[in-house]
C-alpha cells in the first residue's frame, strides 16, 4: 500500500510538470506571425521507476536477497550538450515482518494481501510488519558523449539512510548506463541499468543491481 501511494504521488507530480512545461511552450511569444526561436531547455526534472535485486546485510534484518521496487526523483541543469549536474533521491522499498519483538525482520514474512476490515494497531508494543526504505540522497552527474540525447553514463554519491526496520545512516553511491530519446521538445524517455551500494559502518551494507525507466521533462 505504501509503495503504491508513493508511485501514485510521483506520477501525479510528473503529470503536473509536463502540463506546466507544455503550457509554457504553447504560450511562447510570436514575432511577425512566426514563433520565436526557443532557448535551449537547460533545466530538467525526472521521475524513475523499476526493479532491483537487493542484497542486505544490516542490523535488524536477516541476511537476505530479494527483488523490490526502486523509485527515484531528480532535478538538474544541462551545463553543456554533453554534461548535466543535479541532485537526486532514490529508494528501494520492501515490506518485511517478524515473529517476535527480539527477532530480525524477514522479507519472507511480509503480508501477502491487504486487510480490508482490520482494526488499527494499538499504541505501544512491538512492530510486527513494516516497510524498509533504503534511500540514497546526493548530487547526480550525467555525461552524454554523442550529443544532447542518446547513450549516457551517470553517477550519484551521497547520504544513505535506512528507515522502517531501524533508523541508521551512512554513505551510498550508484553508477548507471542508459539510452535517452526525446519524445517531445519538453519530454525525454530513458531506459537505464546500473548498480547502487550503501554502507552503514560495522560491516553493514546493501548492494543492488537495477533496471528502470525514466521520464524527464525539460524547462
Amino acid at each position: 500500500m505504501r509503495i503504491s501511494l508513493i508511485v501514485a504521488s510521483k506520477l501525479a507530480l510528473l503529470a503536473t510538470l509536463v502540463t506546466v512545461s507544455a503550457s509554457a511552450a504553447e504560450n511562447a511569444p510570436l514575432d511577425g506571425g512566426k514563433e520565436l526561436l526557443l532557448r535551449p531547455r537547460r533545466f530538467h526534472v525526472g521521475i524513475s521507476g523499476g526493479v532491483a535485486y537487493q542484497t542486505v546485510r544490516v542490523p535488524m534484518v536477516i541476511p537476505t536477497e530479494y527483488v523490490a521496487a526502486t523509485l527515484g526523483l531528480h532535478a538538474g541543469y544541462k551545463v553543456t550538450d554533453r554534461l548535466s549536474i543535479g541532485f537526486e533521491v532514490t529508494t528501494i522499498e520492501k515490506n518485511m515482518g517478524r515473529g517476535g519483538p527480539f527477532q530480525s525482520f524477514d522479507p519472507g514474512l511480509a503480508p501477502q494481501a491487504e486487510c480490508n476490515n482490520c482494526e488499527p494497531p494499538p499504541f505501544g508494543g512491538w512492530v510486527k510488519n513494516t516497510t524498509a526504505v533504503f534511500g540514497t540522497l546526493g548530487p547526480r552527474v550525467e555525461f552524454t558523449p554523442f550529443g544532447t540525447d542518446g547513450f549516457y553514463l551517470g553517477a550519484t554519491a551521497g547520504f544513505a539512510f535506512l528507515w522502517g526496520v531501524d533508523s541508521i545512516y551512512g554513505f551510498g553511491g550508484a553508477g548507471r548506463v542508459g539510452y535517452r530519446v526525446r519524445i517531445a521538445d519538453i519530454l525525454g524517455l530513458a531506459i537505464e541499468g546500473g548498480a547502487q551500494a550503501q554502507t552503514f559502518g560495522s560491516g553493514s551494507y546493501t548492494a543492488a543491481p537495477y533496471g528502470m525507466v525514466s521520464f524527464q521533462p525539460y524547462f
